[in-house]
């Protein structure tokens, strides 16, 4: 299953599942070095793993439509 990471509060990361949208709470201890708000982990058994394509594709895609809302309020 592949979340992304919503919001990191104290030592507590909330993810969000990118198929249903249901959200769970991971120590961050247990996370993989280098996560950050915006990051897509992958949870495998009990184990997660940072999927860094996903993380790319979501940074990219994000921001391609902010610049079309940007465009959209300049014409």
């Amino acid at each position: 299953m592949a979340y992304v990471i919503d919001r990191i509060e104290n030592s507590i990361a909330i993810c969000e599942s990118l198929g249903t949208g249901d959200t769970i709470e991971v120590e961050i201890r247990v996370l993989p070095a280098g996560i950050k708000e915006g990051s897509v982990i992958v949870k495998n058994g009990n184990a997660f793993s940072l999927d860094l394509d996903a993380t790319n594709r979501r940074k990219s895609e994000l921001a391609d439509r902010l610049k079309m809302l940007f465009d959209k309020h300049k014409a």
